[in-house]
């Protein structure tokens, strides 16, 4: 029977990217998927991309002042309640963000299945916030919020490719030298300003070849691009917005330098690589340095926290870890060691006890373990 399953996602492609694994996932298993997202012009560029043929709903914009915010949430949960009925939904999956929230109280107006997926070691404030209502929440890291009776530690549905391309393959299809080491600089989705601007100079100061893969974010890259201009010949770098081909890249690279978001922590122990990750410092909560620990404890990762990141201190610990190769790698298998069984097929063989006993439709709730 086909199950008509919305998928809800917003604010970074961290959040977006697990959700549309699972929307390609769910149509692959002859269900019908759609997605809500904010309507932002990085969703609607995925979206366009990556899954041209599943339905997309954008919410009415929230606005930019946080004292509209209730009135905002008010307004779309009337919208998302009116399209989830009319749709004639089965369940409802938030994989975090702000469009979660009226959608998830939409969904439980209506008495239909919710289920979350975080993907970081710390529950996001949407999740936190709709917890309550949920039948399950999944979740990518292990942390303190994943041992409650509704957890389940699945890890974060990443893209099958992932993991499956090999260091020669990806060089030889991106034009690298195989025998110059490759570093790959990433802040997501957005860019990270912090990292575009202090990475390359400090990428120029070693005293060796390199080749640099650098995603820059949409709009940034040609700033970028002026930063390793500089380069007297030792450094080759490839400066992207963002790249469609990320199992490609991060298979080219001996060192990853990224932000540590949960669904980049998921890549990197999906494709084995070691890392050198700098937190996103303005988080209340700091998730961020909070899954960079999850690898950095199994030895697989090296963080540097913002305040402490300058052009000199990069330098120093990119030159010591690309000079010991034994190092990169113990790190590289220490990663792949952190990551769970395939996490699609887990998150959807729970929902399918649902499947098994009786979906309910509108104006009926399952009665899952734990579930209030």
């Amino acid at each position: 029977m086909v199950r008509r399953v919305c998928l809800v996602s917003g604010g970074t492609g961290g959040h977006l990217m697990p959700a549309m694994v699972l929307a390609r996932a769910l149509q692959a298993r002859g269900h019908d998927p759609m997605l809500v997202t904010e309507g932002r012009a990085v969703e609607r560029e995925m979206l366009a991309r990556e899954l041209p043929d599943v339905s997309g709903v954008e919410l009415p914009p929230a606005g930019r002042f946080k004292l509209g915010l209730p009135f905002w949430v008010l307004r779309a949960t009337v919208v998302a309640r009116r399209m989830l009925r009319d749709r004639r939904v089965d369940c409802v999956v938030s994989t975090g963000g702000r469009p979660s929230v009226p959608v998830g109280l939409a969904a439980r107006s209506l008495g239909l299945p919710l289920y979350l997926l975080e993907q970081n070691a710390v529950t996001g404030r949407a999740n936190r916030w709709l917890l309550p209502l949920a039948e399950r929440i999944y979740h990518g890291l292990p942390g303190k919020d994943s041992d409650s009776p509704r957890s389940v530690v699945t890890g974060t549905p990443l893209r099958p490719e992932l993991g499956t391309v090999s260091r020669a393959a990806a060089r030889e299809s991106l034009g690298l030298r195989g025998d110059v080491p490759v570093v790959l600089v990433t802040g997501g989705s957005q860019g990270a300003r912090s990292l575009n601007e202090i990475v390359p100079q400090a990428l120029l100061r070693l005293q060796r070849p390199l080749q640099v893969l650098h995603l820059a974010g949409i709009g940034r890259d040609d700033a970028v691009r002026r930063f390793y201009a500089a380069s007297d010949g030792k450094v080759v770098a490839n400066v992207r917005p963002v790249a469609l081909d990320m199992d490609r890249m991060f298979a080219a690279a001996d060192l990853v330098i990224c932000r540590g978001g949960g669904t980049t922590v998921a890549e990197l122990c999906a494709v084995g690589r070691p890392a050198l990750i700098v937190p996103y410092p303005h988080h209340r909560d700091r998730q961020q340095l909070r899954n960079a620990e999850v690898l950095a404890k199994a030895g697989a990762a090296v963080i540097v926290e913002e305040p402490a990141l300058s052009k000199e201190s990069v330098s120093e610990l990119v030159q010591c870890l690309l000079a010991d190769p034994a190092r990169l790698a113990a790190m590289g298998q220490a990663a792949r060691a952190c990551q769970p069984n395939d996490a699609t097929a887990a998150i959807l063989r729970d929902m399918g006890i649902a499947f098994e006993v009786g979906w309910p439709r509108q104006g009926t709730r399952t009665r899952s373990e734990g579930a209030n």
